[in-house]
């Protein structure tokens, strides 16, 4: 099996990682809606406490509808702020973490030792407050999604006093049955639009962070590459730039559109490589194979070659370098991409069964999901492909 370049395995543990940072979106996903779900039991008593009496529609009662909406403001307007300094104060963390990785990454794949400049942390965490995504930057949507919410409970409490709806009714109008978890009340579009959200600015920031990582690094770095193979949901725009170059800092920057998951890598370049300090290892390796070709017999150190051979191991070694560092692959199929991954990476991005479904049940990427891009769970595809579970080694009857 032919050993990988720098930029191939510079590549994969891009791409690798931006799969990770989809589960880092999922968990700010889930702390945020943590916090609203604390607002829901009390918004719940305080429209039974308020609203009591008839239901008949009366002047009276309208004033009552007017005063819980002003209450019910106060109690989503606290668990907000609440949950815009949550969001602030993560991607802040995010961006630096982003660079450190970045750097870690190449160094680990660079076979010249390297030398690298970082953005400064106050820099990185101005992001948060300077760069926008889809039109605004992180407050400003905090705070549409905020009122956007508070404007969604306040008429539906008007339509149900117009309605004539009990409490229980009108407290279902906002945050949905228990028969369907949530799924029919206002406030499930708040966290659709949280989640969209979240997501969209992890992606802007991290870009962004490594967008300056690679800007401060411009003597390591030629150019860069649009990587959009994340999944087979890729959207039309971001399909059309995939394995698209362009100058460094230059061209589309994603995000792209809400819930992007495009990323932009830049490619190492060859040229500088071979002219830096190669390390150790790299050394040896080259050193081994430049005596070999040239009939020296074993020889694993530079100091071990004979007289007359220094200019000749210089040219060897730079072009070797270059050779090592390759260039990052041209549109890659994520699908093929992920195939070529670990058994563990394939496990822990899939899961266990899924991960077997994947190698020896004939399941492709989106046969995990439905067309909105929802995990469909194990007991219904286990219905409709019970062949495939087979095929596994699993009995679909166990799911």
């Amino acid at each position: 099996m032919m050993t990988k370049t720098a930029n191939e395995l510079w590549f994969d543990a891009l791409v690798r990682h931006q799969v990770y940072l989809m589960r880092v979106s999922g968990g700010i996903r889930n702390d945020i809606n943590g916090l609203l779900n604390t607002t829901e039991r009390a918004m719940v008593d305080r429209i039974r406490a308020v609203l009591t009496g008839s239901t008949k529609m009366s002047p009276a009662r309208l004033r009552k509808a007017e005063s819980l909406i002003q209450q019910l403001r106060q109690i989503r307007t606290e668990v907000w702020i609440e949950a815009d300094g949550l969001w602030k104060e993560t991607m802040k963390g995010l961006t630096v973490k982003e660079v450190e990785q970045a750097n870690q990454m190449l160094k680990t794949v660079s076979p010249a030792e390297l030398t690298t400049q970082l953005p400064s942390v106050t820099k990185l965490k101005s992001l948060v407050k300077t760069l926008p995504f889809e039109g605004r930057v992180l407050g400003s949507w905090s705070k549409k999604v905020a009122a956007d919410d508070i404007a969604r409970i306040s008429a539906q409490i008007r339509i149900g006093i117009v309605q004539g709806e009990t409490t229980t009714q009108i407290a279902r109008r906002i945050i949905g049955s228990a028969k369907l978890k949530g799924a029919d009340g206002v406030t499930q579009i708040t966290r659709r639009n949280a989640e969209a959200i979240t997501g969209t600015a992890v992606n802007a920031f991290s870009n962004a962070a490594r967008e300056m990582y690679f800007g401060e690094n411009k003597d390591i770095f030629s150019l860069e590459v649009f990587v959009a193979t994340l999944d087979g949901r890729t959207t039309p725009i971001c399909r059309s730039l995939d394995g698209d170059r362009f100058p460094q800092g230059q061209g589309p920057m994603p995000p792209l559109h809400f819930r992007c998951r495009s990323l932009r890598a830049a490619e190492i370049n060859g040229e500088v490589i071979g002219m830096r300090p190669a390390k150790p290892v790299t050394e040896r390796m080259i050193v081994k194979k430049y005596a070999r070709e040239s009939g020296l017999g074993k020889i694993s150190k530079q100091a071990q070659l004979p007289r007359g051979h220094k200019g000749k191991y210089a040219i060897f070694q730079r072009a070797e370098m270059r050779r090592m560092t390759g260039r990052i692959p041209a549109k890659v199929n994520y699908q093929v991409w992920f195939e070529g991954q670990s058994v563990e990476f394939q496990n822990d991005v899939l899961g266990p069964t899924r991960g077997l479904l994947f190698r020896k049940g004939g399941f492709k990427l989106d046969n995990f999901v439905d067309k909105k891009g929802a995990t469909i769970t194990l007991d219904q595809l286990a219905d409709t492909d019970a062949a495939a579970f087979r095929a596994a080694g699993l009995d679909p009857a166990a799911f």
